[in-house]
């Protein structure tokens, strides 16, 4: 869901019949409804996998060179993938990426790919690309590797319980026991209030990101346990909320997903879930806890005392409701952003694909709502198909808020060139181009260089390697005026942004030019592409170059994204 500044709602509907996407649908067919009360649907697209069809492949171009020409005429879906090392166990991490590699050579031509981690902070592996093979390379990628988590340590959980059975089977004194459980449960509330903290904090990053790139986004997001965050109107926080108010920063943070137009589709990476096996029946430190017993007044046993086996069958059943609770919060998340929650599957990878599959066909509709007073209320929506039995997955409301409040969560999106020169984003080829960039010791250019800094940001930069970047623009996109005198004139804006891995601005170019073409040149750059040269200086070490070309008078663009540094060679 995404409302412009023309207070345009816009809805994603993804419907399915017995599994399979229901195509033909018409506007007509949809009513759609805003806290009850039936809204016009002014706008109505239909949006198919099957419209990302093979096109001519690019031609084979020579070292060093770069084109944005397409090979895939790309669907309005974009997915990303976000491995969630900060809520799941190391173990389950890599049984996840193992799955996943597994799994990549199945993914449609054209589909589009990002890869993001969450550890300490959220990390940029992979921005969007169109095949299998850049992904795969991606989750190979060190950066990509399993992280362990900075706040669940299992071993010390596990020692800490334990400690506390030992105790309990010792006949400590209720104060000393007391204490033990104390500081295991304040150690518990600490590293949820955490979790969440990072988590909030990482999806309102990341929903900024994703709020520059057009069209619906599918959030498949692989993690070993969701900490209790509400994504919609619904739901309960979790009792950690007593220590932490987060209420307005989840607030933002759905707001922000909302107007990104993202639908979340979580998956438990544990796959298939039995008892906890690192209880204290799995415990070979203990051998004998079994058979010890704790005083527990009331307790179960032999005069009022319970064995350390009803100890574990209680924890057991305590494991599986906060399993339940933890999956009821999966299928709520998915159910509010119109995604949809894979629990219990050892298919993790196979989820992948099916999230994929389930938001690539959807329909899009559109209403201006009666209601204007934007006041930040949470409004609901709800889709009705009838006469239908399918099954419709769609976001279920919306906070109002201001057109204000919009530009402020949504940065970029004043500026189409800002949004498509971030780093990762789609690339776009309404302008086609090619570009050759080299070193500037290079044979080729050497000597070529002109002196002094290359870049807004190059002052600050240590060590500064010179980049020299030729660009070849071709007719497509570019609007062609003819002069009074016969001439004929383009105007671009040519932009380069060095980025690090992590989507941090290094340094920058950008400079409109006005090029005058004769007669003769005129007809050779309609063959050969206009020829302009730009400079840039960039880090040493791992860096990626992000390149755009902006036609001026028609607001085409085309970008490309290259690594360069030592990193990259």
């Amino acid at each position: 869901m995404f409302r412009t500044q023309s207070n345009l709602v816009l809805v994603d509907v993804v419907v399915r019949d017995h599994g399979k996407p229901v195509e033909g649908l018409k506007q007509t067919d949809f009513h759609v409804l805003e806290d009850g009360k039936l809204q016009p649907v002014t706008i109505f697209e239909e949006h198919k996998a099957s419209d990302a069809q093979q096109v001519a492949t690019a031609p084979v171009l020579p070292s060093h060179f770069t084109s944005d020409d397409p090979q895939y005429v790309l669907t309005s879906a974009a997915n990303v993938v976000l491995l969630d090392a900060l809520n799941t166990p190391l173990a389950d991490q890599l049984y996840v990426r193992h799955r996943m590699l597994a799994f990549l050579k199945t993914i449609p031509p054209g589909t589009r790919v990002a890869v993001f981690t969450l550890a300490s902070k959220l990390r940029m592996v992979q921005g969007f690309d169109t095949g299998p093979g850049a992904l795969e390379t991606a989750l190979k990628a060190k950066q990509a590797n399993p992280q362990v988590s900075p706040i669940i340590d299992p071993a010390f959980d596990q020692a800490m319980q334990t400690m506390t059975d030992i105790a309990q089977g010792a006949g400590a004194s209720g104060s000393a026991l007391q204490s033990m459980q104390q500081f295991q449960g304040d150690q518990q509330l600490f590293q949820m209030d955490l979790r969440i903290e990072i988590t909030v904090n990482a999806m309102d990053e990341l929903g900024r990101y994703l709020s520059t790139i057009p069209g619906r986004k599918n959030l498949v997001w692989f993690s070993g346990a969701f900490p209790p965050i509400v994504m919609g109107s619904g739901g309960q926080m979790g009792q950690s909320m007593a220590q932490s108010d987060y209420n307005e920063e989840v607030k933002k943070m759905n707001a922000l997903l909302a107007l990104a137009r993202v639908s979340v589709y979580p998956v438990d990476v544990r796959g298939l879930m039995g008892t906890n096996n690192d209880l204290a029946e799995a415990n070979p430190a203990n051998p004998q806890l079994l058979n010890s017993v704790r005083s527990t007044p009331g307790g179960a046993g032999i005069g009022g005392q319970q064995t350390v086996s009803q100890r574990v069958e209680a924890q057991n059943a305590a494991f599986l409701v906060q399993n339940q609770a933890e999956h009821d919060l999966m299928k709520t998340v998915a159910k509010e952003t119109g995604g949809e929650a894979f629990v219990n599957t050892n298919g993790v990878g196979e989820a992948l694909g099916a999230a994929i599959a389930n938001g690539s066909s959807y329909y899009t509709l559109g209403y201006a709502p009666d209601n204007r007073n934007y006041d930040g209320s949470f409004r609901t929506i709800e889709v009705q198909l009838p006469g239908s039995r399918a099954d419709l997955a769609y976001r279920r409301g919306y906070y109002a808020i201001s057109e204000a409040k919009q530009l402020q969560l949504m940065q970029g999106r004043m500026s189409p060139l800002i949004a498509a020169m971030q780093r990762g984003a789609p690339g776009l080829s309404q302008v086609l181009f090619k570009v050759r960039v080299l070193p500037g010791g290079d044979a080729t250019v050497k000597g070529e260089a002109t002196a002094g800094p290359a870049g807004a940001m190059a002052g600050s930069l240590q060590h500064p390697q010179r980049y020299v970047v030729d660009y070849w623009i071709g007719p497509k996109g570019l609007e062609m005026t003819k002069l009074p005198d016969g001439r004929t004139q383009v105007k671009v804006e040519l932009t380069q942004v060095d980025f690090d891995r992590e989507g941090i601005r290094l340094n920058y170019t950008d400079g409109a030019m006005e090029v005058d073409l004769t007669a003769a040149n005129a007809a050779r750059g309609m063959q050969d592409g206009v020829r302009l040269r730009q400079e840039i200086d960039v880090p040493e070490g791992e860096s990626f170059l992000r390149i755009g070309v902006a036609d001026m008078m028609s607001g085409r663009i085309g970008t490309v994204e290259i690594g360069v540094g030592t990193g990259n060679r």
